[in-house]
């Protein structure tokens, strides 16, 4: 079976029409496709197959870069089912190929006639076949821009395509003819059949193409008589058209794609100024002054691309370099297959000259309305119609459903205006008119909300009075003003929110908190029922306030509001009293207690909680006191009294519970009351004491530095020691300034004993908590004092217990850094009784471990406790660090610690701790 080449060469060489010069038959051809789909190129070219460079050849051409191309490079062939092979029979809707856009086309973007001159971006191309429908050739069509095919166009492309068929079929029986019929007879006998067959079946096809040529060129002959009547009816629709064009009031134009002038009449002949030669050279935008170019510009692009039918108005400009103001409306309109935009413009100067007069007189009454952020209505009571003041939307700040804010002025039913208004505030203002209207009262005055911009409602104040009455005195008009006094409302709200609710929590405030408990307490005498009031205190705000600032402090704050607030009925009040204390008022308690009790571990749990306050998570807790009515109390200030006294007893108890007030908690609280008075009043009056206990070495027996612990020389107690007073100072936080005055005499006294005895003695300061989460501060008096007594950072240590370590933070840990950075050492204190967490040994500057006393006190009895010390001192002195046992007092324990090689004690055994006079007799 034959090739499709070579099928095609057989049929080519019939056909003789390879390397031909013109001729007019397919020149034609070419040219009717090219006008036709209005494009700049078209050719109708042959597959050679036969030489050794196969190509496409082209037998006419518009407009073409060249006239023939590698096969490999056609436009055609590559593309045509999908297949190179092109098969020799192609489906209807295979023999077209069709590139919109050649440049976006990856196949297509590098061939010749695309990248260089001309820069083709269109290619539509139709199959032209043989009788029996072999693939030949192909009629194609080819533009500089990219486009797409309308349905009419590839018909007409594959009716030439098909009379170029039936023109090669005559051209070919016409040369047969011409020669010797035995020339003819083997050709046609090739397929095996007799001469007598093959040249009755030949005069058969000859008759059958005469008849097919004879038929399609009468087509033509139609197709030309029927554009020629058309042209003959468009030539008269011109007229006709020139006639009224002439005859508009207005400036007529018309201009194409490009913006070039095609029509136009006398009178934008006229108001341009320009000859219509001049005119004719223009595009539209010429026309148009400058300032408003961009204006037209975008309006003709809408126009031309989307179909837009616009009105604008622009200052046209004259030849005179004149401008006037025209208002031009435009239109696209589709001639032929191309687009072009028609329209009118008409001189509006005197229109404008009168809209300027009318603006005028309303922009000096709105005016005067502005400057009173009020709003004129007029109300016809005969026909019930409102009438508002232009902008009176944007003035009284409203949003009112089917109502266009940019209407200048608006008119209304008086239902409608009724309706508006917010429900419970209706009747109001329908009585208010109502009592007008009937004459009640002289004037009509009243305020009500209506919906807001802003979403909400906006308070109105509406004030008028009647204007006109009828013969009968019933009235017929009234007119007044209305003003938004959203802002007055919302000042008053906010002058009564402020005197009864907390600012940042918008929890009730002391005063409200005050007036529920008194109405409370009356509900629950009369009921017979309990009544339960709860202070709550946060534990260890104050630190978090003040090493995290006052931000997150406040959003600590507003945060655990909503937790207690979520805790507890609808019916029951959460409130602030201030800083972070809250109140919580239970009503209507069963007599067990047990939901009081529930609510309060409610509380509890939620508090312990993690908190987000904005960068931080927070970890705190809550200590709260109950006093329930009426046991702890009748009244409301013996009740809140109470309930303050079981909060401190909760705080003493470890803090993070709860406690029911007893009469043993308010002894309690009265004797902690008097020792944070008194301590107050020690810090100013120099009452403080600092004690000091040695620590000696085990292997040389001699004292390497002091311990500094304070004391309290209480005026009626007498000598006092931390456990009589730290938790107190914790709780109120004097905790800050003591531990401050204990580095600063501690220093000094050691500096001091120093140049007295020429002796390095070091010194040992405990920390507090309080002092730990003030990480900036404590380090300013530690330097600072350093830098008054001139003591070596070096002779410092300050002592922290394990769990002060684990609850400090980033800060706390820069700054132990910092201070290991000058020299001054770190101890752990009480090691052993902590987490055991030993991660801060390797991430932060320690250089002691102090053994709790706890493990020394057994140490010769409890195998346990030796075993602990025993891997304590091994582990530590793996890390290079130094060991101190604490609470050494008896010899038994001495020997025992010197024997598992522990660096250095303290305890009663060698000295208890001394008054500065009595250690600089001992020691120095």
């Amino acid at each position: 079976m034959n090739s499709p080449g070579l099928t095609r060469a057989k049929v080519l060489a019939r056909y003789e029409i390879l390397d031909t010069p013109p001729e007019a038959l397919f020149d034609d051809i070419a040219r009717r496709a090219a006008q036709g789909l209005r494009v700049a190129f078209a050719g109708l070219s042959f597959f050679d197959d036969a030489g050794e460079s196969p190509r496409e050849w082209f037998k006419s051409g518009v407009g073409l870069p060249a006239m023939q191309l590698p096969r490999h490079e056609s436009l055609f062939l590559p593309y045509a089912s999908g297949n190179p092979a092109f098969e020799a029979t192609l489906r209807g809707d295979e023999r077209m190929v069709i590139i919109n856009d050649m440049l976006a086309d990856k196949r297509t973007r590098d061939h010749a006639w695309v990248a260089q001159p001309p820069h083709v971006c269109f290619y539509a191309g139709v199959a032209v076949f043989s009788r029996d429908r072999t693939p030949i050739g192909v009629l194609s069509v080819l533009d500089v821009v990219a486009r797409d095919v309308k349905p009419r166009d590839l018909d007409q492309l594959i009716n030439l395509a098909e009379l170029v068929m039936a023109r090669l079929e005559a051209r070919a029986e016409v040369r047969g003819k011409s020669r010797p019929r035995a020339s003819a007879i083997p050709s046609l006998s090739d397929d095996g059949l007799s001469p007598q067959s093959a040249q009755s079946r030949g005069e058969e096809h000859v008759g059958h193409l005469a008849r097919e040529f004879i038929r399609l060129e009468q087509l033509l002959e139609d197709e030309i008589a029927m554009r020629q009547s058309t042209e003959a009816r468009l030539r008269e629709e011109k007229e006709f058209s020139d006639a009224a064009i002439a005859s508009l009031p207005g400036a007529f134009f018309m201009f194409d794609v490009n913006g070039k002038l095609v029509r136009w009449n006398e009178s934008f002949q006229r108001d341009t100024g320009y000859a219509k030669e001049e005119i004719g050279q223009r595009r539209a935008v010429d026309f148009i002054a400058p300032h408003d170019r961009a204006l037209v510009a975008d309006a003709i692009r809408r126009i031309i691309e989307r179909g837009d039918e616009l009105t604008i108005e622009a200052d046209m400009l004259a030849k005179s370099g004149e401008e006037a103001p025209y208002a031009f409306h435009g239109r696209a309109l589709d001639i032929g297959g191309s687009r072009y935009c028609i329209g009118v413009g008409r001189d509006i100067s005197d229109r404008l000259r009168a809209e300027a007069e009318i603006r005028d007189a309303k922009e000096r009454l709105d005016l005067a309305l502005a400057g009173s952020n009020l709003t004129l209505w007029d109300w016809d009571v005969s026909t019930n119609e409102l009438f508002f003041s232009e902008g009176w939307l944007k003035t009284l700040g409203l949003q009112l459903e089917g109502v266009d804010p940019n209407k200048p002025g608006s008119v209304f039913r008086g239902e409608q205006v009724l309706s508006w208004s917010h429900p419970e505030d209706r009747a109001k203002f329908e009585a208010a008119l109502t009592n007008t209207v009937r004459g009640v009262a002289n004037e009509f005055v009243c305020d009500y909300r209506v919906p807001s911009t802003d979403g909400g409602w906006a308070w109105l104040h509406s004030a008028g009075k009647v204007t006109e009455r009828d013969a009968r005195g019933y009235v017929r008009r009234m007119t007044g003003t209305t003003a938004n006094i959203s802002a007055r409302k919302a000042a008053e709200e906010r002058v009564e929110f402020l005197a009864t609710r907390d600012p940042l929590t918008g929890l009730p405030n002391r005063m409200l908190l005050n007036d529920r408990l008194a109405i409370g307490l009356e509900n629950a005498r009369r009921k017979g029922t309990r009544l339960a009031f709860m202070f709550i205190d946060l534990d260890r705000f104050k630190t978090i306030n003040d090493s995290l600032g006052h931000d997150v402090g406040d959003e600590l704050l507003k945060r655990v509001a909503a937790r207690l607030s979520a805790c507890v009925r609808a019916s029951d009040t959460v409130a602030r009293l201030g800083g972070d204390e809250f109140a919580i008022i239970l009503e209507n308690l069963p007599p067990d207690g047990q939901e009081t009790q529930s609510v309060a571990e409610k509380m509890i749990t939620s508090l312990a909680a993690p908190i987000q306050a904005g960068e931080h998570q927070l970890n705190t807790s809550c200590s709260l006191g109950i006093a329930v009515f009426p046991n702890d109390g009748d009244d409301a200030q013996t009740l809140m009294k109470n309930a303050d006294v079981a909060m401190y007893d909760a705080k003493a108890k470890g803090r993070n519970n709860y406690q029911f007030f007893s009469e043993a908690m308010n002894a309690k609280a009265q004797e902690r009351l008097q020792i944070e008075t008194a301590l107050r009043l020690a810090l100013r009056r120099n009452e403080l004491l600092l004690y000091y206990q040695p620590r000696v070495g085990f292997q040389t027996g001699e004292v390497t530095g002091v311990e500094a612990l304070v004391r309290w020389q209480h005026p009626k107690l007498g000598l006092l020691t931390p456990e009589g007073f730290m938790s107190v100072a914790e709780d109120s936080g004097l905790v800050v300034p003591l531990g401050e005055w204990v580095i600063a005499e501690a220093f000094r006294q050691v500096a001091l004993w120093q140049k007295k005895s020429g002796r390095n003695l070091a010194v040992a300061v405990n920390l507090s908590m309080g002092q730990m989460f003030d990480a900036k501060r404590l380090v300013t008096t530690i330097e600072s004092s350093l830098q008054k007594t001139g003591l070596d950072p070096h002779d410092v240590e300050l002592e922290l217990t394990e769990s002060m370590l684990l609850k400090s933070g980033e800060e706390t840990s820069a700054a132990l850094k910092h201070l290991g950075e000058l020299g001054v050492g770190i101890a752990i204190d009480d090691f052993g009784t902590g987490y055991s967490s030993l991660s801060y040994l390797r991430q932060l500057p320690v250089d002691s471990i102090k053994v709790d006393s706890s493990f020394v006190r057994d140490i010769g009895a409890d195998p346990n406790d030796e075993a602990i010390i025993r891997a304590i001192i091994a582990m530590t002195h793996s890390l290079k660090l130094n060991v101190v046992a604490e609470g050494v007092e008896t010899e038994a324990q001495y020997r025992a610690l010197r024997d598992l090689e522990c660096d250095e004690y303290q305890g009663f055994y060698f000295s208890k701790p001394l008054p500065p006079e009595e250690f600089e007799a001992a020691f120095l």
